[in-house]
């Protein structure tokens, strides 16, 4: 029976009082011992980062050039990340616990039809008979957190250590984990009152928290299977938006910059980044929270007592949990399996398995065997029928993403990333394919930036606009998952992001299969690096002769290793190696052949068994040269400017760029021939000993013979590498100075 009156002094809250007081002794000893380790771990943990680091952080001669302020506050960090990766693990896991058992031992009286009549028969009103209990919950799970942060913030005082941010960083991550508590406490009543049995709940609570973000992830790998192009549209905080759970945990992962007072000697300044929720977050777990509250409240207050041991005790949220774990699953394992065997048709078959398996095993779950199953099938059809709409809609194109590029008119800046690889033979194509179109930049403090082309202007956006509509034209529709044949290897990475006229964005990421007869796209790419602004990235512009850091020379083949380096070349031999290397790449006769072979094989119609060996140099020899850093003075006027653009002026006075070096192509023959002079001295051949099981090493002495070019293996001469010495008996050195390569000590 169901009790509508209340005790005579419940105008002054007299219920409710009872209640809550009634729930503290009830879980005395769960709350004692979630206090106790709450206010004892936090300090503890504190106290010992702060003693375990203390001799390091206080000891100058380890931080030359920062001020003591500055050590002071790279300390205060050191002790606040030590905090926040003991509440992911330490605090946050035996939190959650201690709810659901709060939750179980408070409000498992609804589930048992004895009980609930007892407690619905008490002159208690339904509204304080849940919130005592609740606000009981809430505060003993709540007070042992403010009091644990307050003993890290005083333990921090007492030695001295300051805090990221003042004390402002430490209270405002208690107030998201006071937010998310109050959110996870309200997530799980919210299933305690709405199922019929503790069974219920748990399986409800846990399907709602692992299948919510679970469908998105499978969603959004579906559209990517299906989709060219696709780049995802899910937001994040999707993913977590309906599971506090998660979101919670995230909240010790999840960095936000803020400034925090750390100096260098010289008075630049450093940043930290300090976990916490954004306005947007707090603004939508609190208002959830409430929401999810007063919906707890009133289906209480409605909720009969018949509902105890009966399964279908709330059908419309149970349905939509069903959906959700049936859509999960489904398409999980679709992919999962799809991906295995590449197989379009092992797709939709796994797509109707995977979904009715889930349903029938929840069903069965919920329902206790297959009473009422056939009641049931409707409802899977409909999901089926959702998961049918869903594919056809991505297997028609997604509803024109795939086709969708937009009006040039309609642009106002493009950024891009394309394939390291030369669009045709020209100095210029050859230059972006070993840049590949960015700076890399060190700036600032300690800050790292990999700045890729941006085109402003309208003839140099058509240009990407041209490579984008060719790319499409490699994906005809209709789009399937799976059964291309593609090698994952053979394909190229091209990327493009539109800034559109109304403030969006539009972006796509291709994985293309590049083939030697794919003219129209090289041609493409060749007029994109081509363009001045793609050019102004490349860092060769600004280099002279004392950029040149060093040569080397490499060659690999089948029989032997062949490695020789010079980096201590003199000014007047790196002025040389330069200008001989600036005479090759303006000679008439430039032509460079080698860009495509590192990602191209031959033609579309070698990939059709799926696998293909990528062709390689081998047995040809590579020449490099390295290059220095170089720093914003080395630069010349238009790539400061860039710099000042992307960086501000700031930032930009202390940049350094980088650049990894040139590979000399074949057709560079000067160059390569002065390399080979730079470093003769200094070559080592390597090959294999089967005897020793080893490689063995050869370094010549006089002028040598390539054993590549004789007839005799290195590794086949009469005399072992390891048996020729010199004459003090100091180095092993063997010398390939005879007609047919054989070796002489």
């Amino acid at each position: 029976m169901t009790s509508t009156r209340s005790s005579r002094d419940e105008r002054k809250n007299g219920a409710f009082r009872r209640v809550f007081w009634w729930q503290l002794r009830n879980n005395r000893v769960f709350a004692v011992f979630f206090g106790l380790w709450t206010i004892i771990s936090m300090p503890i943990v504190t106290l010992s980062t702060i003693l375990g680091n203390q001799t390091y952080y206080t000891d100058m001669t380890n931080w030359e050039g920062y001020t003591s302020e500055a050590v002071a506050q790279l300390y205060g960090q050191a002790v606040y990340y030590s905090l926040l990766a003991f509440l992911r693990t330490g605090v946050f896991l035996v939190l959650l616990l201690y709810l659901v058992v709060y939750c179980c031992n408070s409000f498992g009286y609804m589930h048992t039809r004895r009980s609930v009549d007892l407690f619905h028969a008490l002159p208690v009103r339904r509204r304080p008979l849940l919130l005592g209990g609740y606000v009981a919950g809430l505060l003993t799970s709540i007070v042992p957190l403010a009091i644990g942060f307050g003993l890290c913030q005083l333990v921090c005082h007492v030695y001295s250590v300051p805090l990221p941010n003042a004390a402002l960083s430490l209270w405002a991550l208690f107030g998201c984990c006071a937010l998310m508590t109050f959110a996870c406490l309200t997530f799980i009543l919210f299933f305690m009152v709405t199922a019929g049995t503790l069974l219920d709940a748990a399986v409800s609570l846990v399907a709602t928290a692992v299948g919510w973000p679970l469908l998105w992830d499978v969603l959004n790998a579906t559209m990517n299977q299906f989709l060219p192009g696709y780049v995802s549209v899910i937001p994040d905080a999707f993913y977590t938006a309906l599971c506090p759970f998660g979101a919670f945990y995230e909240l010790f992962s999840t960095n936000y910059t803020i400034m925090t007072g750390v100096y260098y000697a010289d008075g630049s300044s450093i940043t930290a980044e300090l976990p916490g929720l954004g306005l947007g977050s707090i603004l939508w777990w609190a208002l959830f929270t409430v929401a999810l509250l007063l919906v707890t409240v009133w289906y209480y207050g409605r909720r009969k007592s018949e509902h105890a041991e009966n399964s279908f005790c709330a059908p419309v949220l149970r349905g939509a949990v069903r959906f959700l774990l049936s859509v999960a699953v489904g398409l999980g394992l679709a992919n999962i399996l799809g991906d295995m065997t590449d197989s379009n048709r092992v797709y939709f078959i796994s797509v109707v398995v995977g979904s009715l398996g889930a349903y029938i095993l929840i069903q069965l779950v919920w329902a206790r065997g297959f009473r009422k199953f056939w009641r049931a099938v409707p409802a899977y059809l409909l999901t089926l029928a959702a998961c049918v709409g869903f594919l056809y809609c991505l297997y028609t194109g997604g509803l024109g993403y795939v086709t969708r590029v937009p009006a040039q008119d309609n642009v106002v800046s493009v950024s891009f990333y394309l394939p390291g690889l030369a669009g045709d033979n020209s100095k210029e194509c050859y230059l972006a394919s070993q840049s590949e179109g960015a700076l890399d930049v060190s700036y600032g403090d300690y800050n790292w930036g990999y700045f890729t082309v941006e085109f402003a202007d309208a003839d140099e956006q058509s240009t990407v606009l041209a490579l984008h509509q060719a790319i499409l034209e490699k994906f005809p529709g209709p789009y399937l998952p799976f059964g291309d044949g593609t090698n994952q290897y053979s394909l190229s990475s091209i990327s493009v992001t539109y800034t559109l006229a109304n403030g969006s964005t539009l972006e796509r990421s291709y994985y293309v299969p590049l083939y030697e007869d794919d003219e129209e796209i090289f041609s493409c790419i060749a007029a994109i690096q081509k363009c001045d602004t793609y050019q102004l990235y490349d860092t060769f512009y600004s280099m002279d002769g004392s950029s040149v850091s060093g040569v080397y020379v490499s060659q690999y083949t089948s029989e032997y290793d062949y490695d020789a380096s010079n980096y201590d070349l003199t000014d007047e031999q790196k002025e040389q190696v330069w200008n001989t290397f600036l005479e090759d790449l303006d000679s008439a006769d430039f032509s460079y052949d080698e860009g495509r072979d590192d990602y191209i094989i031959q033609t579309a119609s070698e990939y059709a068994d799926g696998y293909v060996v990528l062709e390689s140099l081998a047995g040809e020899r590579t020449y490099t040269i390295g290059t220095n850093t170089l720093k914003y003075a080395d630069l010349n006027a238009e790539q400061q400017a860039l710099l000042v653009r992307l960086l501000g002026e700031a930032d930009a006075a202390t940049a350094e760029v980088y650049n990894y070096g040139f590979t000399v192509p074949e057709c560079c023959e000067k160059t390569r021939a002065l390399l080979d002079e730079l470093t003769k001295d200094y070559g080592e051949y390597y090959w294999y000993d089967e005897d020793s099981g080893e490689y063995v090493t050869a370094i010549p002495t006089e002028e040598e013979t390539d054993p590549a070019d004789s007839g005799t293996d290195p590794a086949d001469s009469s005399t072992d590498p390891a048996d020729a010495s010199t004459d003090e008996g100091s180095a092993i050195v063997t010398a390939f100075d005879t007609a047919d390569g054989s070796a002489v000590g």
